[in-house]
């Protein structure tokens, strides 16, 4: 299968692609195993957390409002427990006060409609690779499952855009949709350098899919996935911990790129790492 052909990526996919699956992978016992899953509340997340809580694993939930992650939880059961997270906020990460988890999974995201600064950084990119980078240092997971996204198989890894040097002019023009794509892209480039898992969903239904791709969520919705779909290479990572880290989709390793422009030089990738380690996570 092409890694963009949308009936791969839609719920026909998953369901041909789950005819391999074996069932016997997610018949465990995961009493024991603690996970924390950010962006826990909704969508992939919370899909996630029900699935591991239901198996026995302590799951706990971080998230930015726990209004809303309190009222999710309501409808769980098993092992959940919550603790207050902005990942986009170093404030918030150096805060967070929980055991060291077994599986740490970087699920939490947004898809911003204009160009917004946080500490320094744009959210998307403090949300999607400054912040999960910081926690991974702060948490110290023997485990951890990056979820990216398809979107960044359309970016080349780019340092200097998606991390401006301080006091860079913003863009003319911002474009939400191609800097999510990009910081997914770093996102998979850390995973590897990291010796860690990142996977892709899918298309899945979610929340902040039809409210940021509203146009896209109407066109599509017929085939999106689940939640539950788009989850379940979570969930599968999470409870079999493969030994060999790779970018996973549907339980099997995908290809990092489709396109040959998407393709960067290894010298980038260790100047996003440079950038990363000089900053206060390093």
């Amino acid at each position: 299968m092409h890694p963009l052909d949308p009936f791969g990526f839609g719920q026909p996919g998953f369901r041909k692609h789950a005819r391999r699956f074996d069932p016997a992978d997610l018949a465990r016992d995961l009493r024991g195993l603690v996970v924390a899953i950010t962006g826990a509340n909704s969508g992939l997340g919370l899909a996630a957390t029900r699935a591991l809580a239901a198996r026995g694993a302590t799951v706990w939930m971080l998230c930015r409002d726990l209004q809303k992650a309190e009222a999710a939880r309501a409808d769980l059961t098993g092992d959940t427990r919550l603790a207050r997270l902005d990942v986009a906020s170093r404030a918030s990460i150096d805060a967070l006060d929980i055991p060291t988890p077994d599986v740490l999974v970087h699920n939490a995201g947004q898809l911003a409609s204009h160009h917004d600064v946080v500490e320094g950084l744009e959210r998307t990119v403090a949300t999607h690779v400054v912040g999960p980078w910081r926690l991974g240092h702060r948490v110290r997971a023997a485990t951890t499952v990056w979820v990216s996204s398809g979107g960044m198989y359309t970016q080349r890894l780019d340092v200097a855009r998606l991390l401006p040097a301080v006091g860079a002019p913003a863009p003319g023009r911002f474009d939400g949709v191609a800097t999510y794509a990009h910081a997914k892209r770093a996102q998979v480039v850390l995973a590897r350098r990291l010796g860690q898992h990142a996977m892709h969903p899918g298309w899945a239904d979610s929340p902040g899919v039809a409210a940021s791709l509203p146009r896209f969520h109407r066109l599509t919705r017929s085939i999106l996935r689940t939640p539950e779909q788009g989850a379940d290479t979570i969930v599968w990572l999470a409870v079999t911990r493969p030994p060999t880290p790779a970018f996973w989709f549907d339980r099997a390793v995908a290809p990092e790129h489709v396109f040959p422009w998407t393709k960067h030089d290894p010298a980038e990738e260790d100047a996003l790492l440079a950038r990363l380690l000089a900053g206060p996570a390093g």
